[in-house]
């Protein structure tokens, strides 16, 4: 639908094609850098660029919607997209999933991986339930613009919240997050108990 409303020639078959190998290999290629780049700055990097990612198409669609001639933009929905999925993939992708395993107490782990699972799932059907309607009542433009806001706040929560794990020991993430307890005395203690 997004091609499509851009005017591109390319089949909505083929660029789902090319964005799903792009997905493939820069997913693969996240995991082979992770360990060398920290699991903070790849989800930094990734959100910012997927805010301004998103900025571009509201911009595109703003004026395309206004009526201006954007046939010299024409690679921009494409070449946006592709550069979503890469960053996505690289960081806001795999690590997220990374960092709830190495977050985590062994006595929550499950309950909180199930969790944030859950939770990831949800707000993926808001987003996909909601953003025909929302581009329908403000126009793409807003919609992506609206998105672009989002991935900034997520930039910043990233910078000033959440933690460096790699090379840290869960105690270590435990007391920088601000727990109280041992995490892994209280792993021993909730072990004990059963």
């Amino acid at each position: 639908m997004l091609f499509q409303a851009a005017g591109s020639d390319l089949k909505p078959s083929t660029a789902t094609i090319i964005v799903g190998v792009i997905q493939v290999v820069v997913t693969f290629i996240s995991t082979l850098v992770v360990d060398r780049l920290g699991r903070r700055l790849l989800p930094m990097i990734s959100d910012s660029v997927m805010a301004i990612c998103t900025l571009l198409l509201g911009v595109y669609f703003f004026l395309k919607d206004r009526g201006d001639d954007t046939t010299s933009l024409g690679w921009l929905p494409l070449t946006s997209v592709c550069m979503f999925i890469v960053v996505f993939s690289l960081g806001y992708g795999p690590i997220p999933w990374m960092m709830v395993g190495e977050m985590f107490a062994p006595h929550i782990k499950g309950f909180a991986s199930s969790l944030s699972c859950v939770l990831n799932w949800i707000l993926v059907f808001i987003v996909t339930r909601f953003y025909t309607d929302l581009a329908l009542s403000f126009g793409i433009h807003t919609t992506f613009w609206i998105f672009a806001v989002i991935s900034a706040i997520g930039t910043v929560f990233v910078f000033f919240i959440v933690p460096e794990t790699k090379g840290k020991t869960l105690d270590e993430i435990q007391r920088e997050l601000g727990g109280s307890a041992s995490a892994s005395s209280a792993a021993t203690v909730n072990d004990q108990k059963f």
